[in-house]
């Protein structure tokens, strides 16, 4: 096996092995140093002194943090399962070349050249994690630092998806009541943009993390949920065939320039904010639960907005070619649902009070 798979093969082991990984943590958030021999043989035996003996004793995380609060080394079995050894004091050959300063680094380089074994350090002044194989080195700081950015970075997602919501119904509010102006519209299709983009982000440090990716990536499934669907209705409402387009130059607007209603409107063309604006009713549709692009495309060509098509009675959607008693009365249920949610402007709902 070649250095480089090698020292790749132990990288990803040691990123997976959770008892590890987690003590790891602990001890960095406890603010503790620690060099830890990932194995043992005839070599480490032979600069191995003393210790405690904990040969019964299975490898986790709180045991790993524990016994790395005294000075000596901490030796593992070949497997990473059992610790085998606490406050062992290692004492290999002075004359073997480090390139480390500190005691507990130069001796884990040195070990690591005598045994060949894998060897990690904590610094307890500086919370760095090395890994050392053989006469090569690492930094593992940034893949275990990176978890807490991605816990910051979560917190702010879940902020801009409430303002996306609160920004999504403030717009539908508007729709059922013909009031809408492109400031609705921009500042909707602004926040859908941002929680993409953060959500986007914390996947990119999700791939480069320690942690374990299942629950982040549910909350992030939870948080990105229907928002890019709901931009694109959007923009196909107000733009018509300019969406596509509009989407892509969202897409590539700079994160300053986005954090500006009046300069995403101006992207979309949409220059004066308070221009009233007229729904086509793709919103309205998918609220009331209608998918069908043959359903949409009927009455599209009988309505040629959103308030006409709001309005309609069940006989009126009869009139509609190729629209029967079942999807009238559908429709006209779905658009009664969306219109009683609509309380009179300065009214609270009992909900609200309470």
């Amino acid at each position: 096996m070649s250095g480089d798979h090698f020292f790749q093969e132990v990288v990803e082991r040691l990123f997976a092995h959770r008892p590890i990984r987690d003590g790891l943590e602990r001890i960095l958030q406890g603010r503790e140093g620690a060099l830890i021999v990932l194995g043992t043989n005839l070599a480490l035996g032979e600069i191995s002194v003393d210790g405690l003996d904990l040969t019964a004793v299975s490898l986790d995380a709180a045991r790993l943090a524990e016994v790395a609060k005294m000075d000596g080394a901490i030796i593992l079995d070949n497997e990473w399962r059992v610790i085998l050894t606490a406050n062992a004091h290692l004492a290999p050959p002075p004359n073997i070349p480090t390139t480390e300063s500190g005691a507990r680094h130069r001796t884990a380089q040195r070990v690591a050249q005598i045994t060949r074994l894998p060897v990690v350090t904590v610094s307890k002044d500086r919370a760095v994690v090395t890994l050392y194989i053989n006469t090569e080195q690492v930094d593992l700081t940034p893949r275990w630092t990176i978890r807490k950015r991605i816990l910051q970075h979560l917190q702010i997602l879940v902020e801009l998806r409430k303002r996306f919501d609160e920004a999504d119904e403030r717009l539908l509010r508007m729709e059922l009541l013909g009031l809408v102006t492109a400031r609705e519209v921009a500042h909707m299709v602004r926040m859908g943009e941002m929680v993409g983009r953060a959500a986007t982000a914390i996947e990119t440090m999700l791939a480069d993390s320690v942690q374990d990716p299942s629950t982040t990536e549910t909350l992030l499934a939870d948080r990105v949920f229907e928002v890019e669907r709901l931009v694109g209705l959007t923009l196909q409402d107000y733009l018509d065939d300019q969406a596509e387009s509009a989407r892509k130059k969202l897409a590539e607007l700079p994160n300053h320039q986005l954090a500006h209603t009046w300069l995403v409107a101006s992207e979309l063309g949409l220059d004066k904010l308070e221009d009233g604006l007229v729904p086509r009713g793709n919103r309205l549709l998918y609220q009331t639960g209608v998918h069908s692009e043959h359903m949409k495309a009927l009455l599209y060509g009988a309505y040629p907005d959103a308030q006409r098509m709001l309005h309609s009675s069940v006989e009126d959607f009869l009139e509609v070619k190729g629209i029967g008693i079942k999807s009238a009365t559908r429709l006209r249920f779905g658009f009664d649902r969306l219109l009683a949610s609509l309380h009179p402007i300065g009214q609270r709902t009992i909900s609200e009070l309470n």
